[in-house]
């Protein structure tokens, strides 16, 4: 095995293509990590037939392999290797990290949620919440400058992952796609807009990226009302609804009152850098901490 830096057009469109034959998920696509990624590598087998994205940021002058924001996790594509394998050769490129990962991996395990096409079963939860929201109406288009400023005043600094400096690293992620795969399904009360979602489609699912609606919506069902529709939208379509996922467990809850399922994934961690810098990373962890 061994590392390729994704600095060309032509080393993004091979990958790319690997990804696509192998049927991956969007977090591994070029475009998507290009908008949630500082720097990315590509880690591939000898022949370049299987191979796996490596987001990294440099902190102190050592390349830490992260989960950047707005994506749930790496995997390996193609033929699998074993993992104590892979970990070894990733331990020799980056001295810390911090990954979640998913196909070829069964460590330190953690959970999204998804739907099968025809699986939707409402619970009584959201049978009542659904019955709540017959007073508004959705409608599909996409509009970004709202739903920026929705997310900026409702969720920014309440919800784990939204802030000032992931917000524009969302709206990089948008634009990426908003004449392509990009899908927006919007909450109205007659004419007055009340918030929306996003989601991303690929051949075989439908991702919910993020949303919101006001405070009064939300508590009049809205959610689930953008929700069940966008499932629906899946649904006539045969592809799978992904959840986006959460180990949070009031957003879990929320999934798993349509039916979804549990889908484990994990997670790399290690820290071997020097003595220095983990100190000033304990520190710094401390501080931000107060």
């Amino acid at each position: 095995m061994h590392f390729v830096k994704a600095d060309s057009k032509e080393l993004k469109e091979q990958w790319d293509r690997l990804v696509f034959q192998n049927n991956a998920s969007v977090f591994s696509e070029s475009g998507y990590l290009d908008a949630t990624s500082e720097n990315w590598m590509i880690l591939y087998s000898d022949d370049l037939k299987s191979g796996m994205a490596c987001p990294y940021v440099v902190k102190g002058g050592v390349s830490v392999l992260v989960t950047p924001f707005f994506n749930r996790f790496m995997e390996w594509i193609g033929e699998p290797v074993p993992e104590e394998e892979l970990v070894k050769v990733l331990k020799s490129e980056f001295k810390v990290a911090d990954l979640q990962v998913g196909r070829g991996f069964s460590l330190n395990q953690r959970i999204y949620q998804r739907l099968e096409p025809g699986t939707l079963k409402l619970n009584q939860q959201a049978k009542r919440s659904f019955n709540k929201a017959k007073e508004f109406s959705v409608k599909q288009e996409v509009i970004i400058p709202v739903m920026m400023h929705l997310l900026q005043t409702e969720l920014a600094n309440r919800i784990h992952g939204i802030s000032a400096v992931t917000l524009p690293i969302l709206e990089k992620l948008v634009l990426r796609y908003e004449h392509s795969r990009l899908g927006q399904f919007n909450l109205y009360k007659e004419n007055d807009w009340l918030g929306g979602i996003w989601i991303l489609e690929t051949d075989s699912t439908v991702l919910y990226l993020k949303g919101t609606t006001t405070e009064d919506a939300k508590k009049l069902g809205g959610m689930y009302k953008l929700m069940l529709t966008a499932i629906e939208y899946a649904d006539s379509k045969g592809k799978v609804f992904d959840f986006g996922g959460s180990n949070v467990e009031s957003v879990r809850r929320f999934n798993l009152n349509f039916g979804a399922q549990d889908v484990v994934y994990s997670q790399l961690s290690w820290n071997n850098a020097p003595f220095w810098w983990r100190t000033l990373k304990m520190i710094r962890d401390k501080w931000t901490k107060k």
